[in-house]
């Protein structure tokens, strides 16, 4: 009995301490103290519970705060936290825009050096404010102070609160405010404004849900390599910086020749494309697919100054890895047929200011500042569009590897002068089947219509800078 005793004793010990070890295997998951990774917790799946700060943001349409008239307003999307608004010519906006730069939030880059999350940031405002107008709803813009001013920053932009309106008839949303709630930017003095209550309430519980920018995670949409993701704006505007470096940059290829594909990128804010010659002359077949004419196209190369000028070579494709951030690939199946740049004479030579990031300076510091340049200056390796230009004198080149390559010299009905030089041409004749080699006497004293590149030529102390024509058919005899 006594031993039967002491086994009871044993196994109601163990029992408890079974017990025991359940219960605390419960309290702690009960007690989980979360990681939260975009909402959801990586050790539980517990999901955050968010609150919705933007819906406890009224705006007060009868305020003392200056606002612009609302409806469909929107003059250009330039990334997630700056758009252009159209608006009525005023003191403040003599040219009828406002430059809205978005208080209390700072989304990461996506018009200088692209950053991650960036475009994710972009996309978001640029779709939550068109659905809004296509929907039925509308768009508004508000100052922060109550003393009816508009306040700039330091580079001329209008610090704004922007309202939307989801569809006709629903409560006004602030945008600046929903960028923060969703993660998708960080706090620029996300307090010290109007609503900062609930901006720091909205980026707390971001940062600690570990929404988007805050997750940890790396953006799918953004390539890891060892090359700068820039814009092809940032590399022409700022080129200096970047000789020498591997970058990449996304564009559209709009003509190829001779081993040069030539890829171009719009910038909404300047309404131009900016656009530089790609060498690929000698690489791999998967490099010269994604360079084809018309392709949407991602290219890493180093970008490199040559005769004084500038394009980007060393390509290079990993058969291995159709993943590698390093690999000069498509983005996507579809091809676009690109429109050249329409401009007269009088405009290529003509004065354009445009807003650009000095690269060189600490990242914080980095802020658009406006600078002066010749039109043809920005629009180097771009594809451009003249018309009724009158050829009054031409050159064909006698020797050299360019022989038969002839300069146009013209005239628009201004007198404003430039040069259209073309690489040696041929046209098909009909009667015998094969092509014949085009004379400048096709050209002299007549009017044509021509699509080229902007290029610069500089040889022997000739400097201008001129349109150059690849193939017979962007010449077009119209008189």
């Amino acid at each position: 009995m006594k031993k039967l005793a002491v086994i009871l004793a044993l196994l109601l010990t163990l029992s408890l301490c079974v017990g025991v070890f359940a219960a605390c295997k419960d309290k702690d998951e009960d007690d989980c103290k979360h990681n939260w990774v975009n909402g959801v917790c990586t050790k539980c799946k517990d999901e955050y519970k968010l609150v919705d700060y933007v819906s406890q943001v009224k705006l007060d349409e009868n305020s003392a705060t200056k606002k612009t008239p609302s409806g469909d307003i929107v003059r250009m999307y330039i990334d997630g936290d700056t758009t252009h608004f159209n608006v009525p010519t005023s003191e403040d906006h003599p040219e009828g825009v406002l430059k809205a730069r978005y208080l209390a939030v700072n989304t990461p880059e996506s018009t200088g050096q692209v950053e991650p999350y960036g475009k994710v940031a972009s996309n978001y405002t640029k779709k939550t404010l068109s659905d809004a107008i296509a929907n039925g709803g509308a768009v508004l813009v508000e100052s922060d102070t109550d003393d009816g001013k508009w306040n700039n920053d330091t580079y001329g932009r209008t610090l704004a609160w922007v309202w939307y309106r989801p569809e006709a008839g629903a409560d006004w949303r602030n945008l600046n405010l929903e960028l923060l709630q969703k993660g998708l930017g960080y706090g620029s003095s996300a307090s010290e404004n109007r609503y900062g209550e609930q901006c720091l309430a909205a980026l707390n519980q971001a940062m600690d849900a570990g929404l988007v920018v805050h997750s940890g995670l790396p953006d799918e949409n953004y390539y890891y390599g060892d090359a700068k993701e820039i814009t092809l704006k940032e590399l022409r505007t700022n080129f200096s910086a970047y000789e020498l470096v591997k970058v990449a940059f996304e564009g559209y290829v709009t003509r190829r020749y001779d081993g040069t594909s030539y890829v171009e990128q719009y910038d909404e804010e300047d309404g131009i494309s900016y656009g530089i010659a790609v060498f690929y002359n000698g690489s791999q077949s998967k490099i010269l697919q994604a360079l084809a004419v018309g392709s949407h196209v991602r290219v890493v190369g180093t970008a490199q100054d040559f005769n004084g000028t500038w394009q980007v070579s060393g390509l290079s494709y990993n058969i291995v890895d159709s993943n590698d951030p390093n690999n000069t690939k498509k983005v996507d199946d579809e091809a676009e047929t690109i429109t050249p740049y329409l401009l007269t004479v009088e405009q290529f030579n003509s004065d354009k200011t445009v807003n650009v990031v000095d690269s060189t300076l600490p990242e914080d510091e980095r802020e658009p500042v406006p600078k002066t340049y010749k039109t043809h200056q920005l629009l180097v390796g771009t594809i451009v569009r003249m018309e009724n230009l009158y050829v009054y004198n031409a050159y064909t080149t006698p020797s050299g590897t360019s022989v038969g390559a002839i300069s146009l010299y013209c005239r628009d009905a201004a007198n404003n002068e430039i040069t259209v030089r073309t690489e040696v041409l041929y046209k098909p004749n009909l009667e015998t089947g094969l092509n014949d080699l085009v004379v400048q006497g096709e050209f002299l004293q007549k009017t044509i219509n021509v699509v080229g590149i902007v290029d610069w030529y500089n040889y022997n102390g000739h400097n201008e800078y001129q349109i150059r024509v690849l193939t017979y058919n962007d010449i077009t005899v119209v008189a």
